[in-house]
C-alpha cells in the first residue's frame, strides 16, 4: 500500500489520537474491551484472564469518561478504514504519521483484533514504518491462524503475541503457526506459581518497562496477574 504523506493533526482527526501508557517507552492504540471477540466471550468465565480485565480497572476507569469516547473513536476510524481502499489508505498513512520515527510502538493497551482485514492494515502500517518495532498481544488466535494461512509471513518488525486465556495455564501455539517467524507467546503467572518464559520485571520498576523490551522480542513472556 503506498503511504502518502500526512500532518500530524490530519492524521488524528483520522486516526484518532494514539495513547502513551506510563509503563511503556512508547506510544499505543487502545480500543474499548466491549469490542473484544474472544475477550468478551473469555470475560464470562470465573477465573479468566479476561474476567478480571486489567483495562477495566485502574486509570482505565478512573479516567472512562475521557478514555472510553476516545477508544471508540479508534473503533470507528478502523471499522472506516475497512470500507474501501481509499479510507484504508488514510488510516495507514496516518498512523504512520503518529508513530513518526519512534523506535517501539504496542499495537492494543486495551481491545483486540477485529478481522483479519483489521490485521492487514496493521501490517501495511508495520511495512511503512521498518525503523519501528511493533508488538500485538491478542487472543484472536483464529485471525491470526487465518492471516498466515492467506499471507504466510509476518513483517520482521512484527511480533504478534498470542495471549493466554487462563493464569498458569501456558499458550500452546497452534501447530499451524509454530514455524512462523514472529508469533510467539505470552503468559501469565499467579504469584509465586511457576513461571513459563521470561518473567517481565515490570513489578519490580513501579510498573514500568524500564530498559526492558522482552515484549518486542520472539521471547514467551510471562506477566504476574495483575
Amino acid at each position: 500500500m503506498k503511504v502518502i504523506t500526512i500532518a500530524k493533526s490530519t492524521a488524528q482527526s483520522i486516526c484518532g489520537t494514539l495513547t502513551q501508557t506510563t509503563k511503556m517507552p512508547c506510544k499505543s492504540l487502545s480500543l474499548p474491551t466491549e469490542s473484544c471477540i474472544t475477550g468478551s466471550r473469555m470475560a464470562q468465565i470465573e477465573g479468566s484472564i479476561c474476567s478480571s480485565c486489567y483495562a477495566n480497572k485502574g486509570f482505565y476507569s478512573m479516567y472512562q469518561n475521557t478514555i472510553k469516547p476516545a477508544q471508540f473513536a479508534r473503533l470507528d476510524a478502523i471499522w472506516q478504514a475497512l470500507e474501501s481502499d481509499e479510507q484504508a489508505q488514510l488510516w495507514v498513512s496516518g498512523i504512520v504519521s503518529l508513530i513518526g520515527s519512534d523506535s517501539y510502538f504496542r499495537w492494543h493497551d486495551s481491545g483486540d483484533l477485529q478481522s483479519v482485514a483489521h490485521l492487514e492494515l496493521i501490517v501495511s502500517v508495520c511495512q511503512a514504518t521498518p525503523g519501528c518495532k511493533h508488538w500485538l498481544p491478542t487472543r484472536e488466535y483464529g485471525i491470526v491462524k487465518d492471516y498466515v494461512a492467506k499471507h504466510g509471513a509476518l513483517p520482521d518488525n512484527l511480533i504478534v503475541r498470542l495471549s493466554a486465556m487462563h493464569p498458569d495455564k501456558p499458550v500452546k501455539l497452534p501447530a499451524s503457526l509454530v514455524t512462523i517467524k514472529g508469533i510467539t507467546a505470552s503468559n501469565v503467572h499467579t504469584s509465586g506459581a511457576t513461571v513459563h518464559g521470561v518473567r517481565c520485571t515490570a513489578p519490580d520498576n513501579n510498573g514500568s518497562c524500564a530498559d526492558c523490551r522482552a515484549c518486542w522480542s520472539d521471547a514467551v513472556v510471562s506477566y504476574e496477574m495483575h
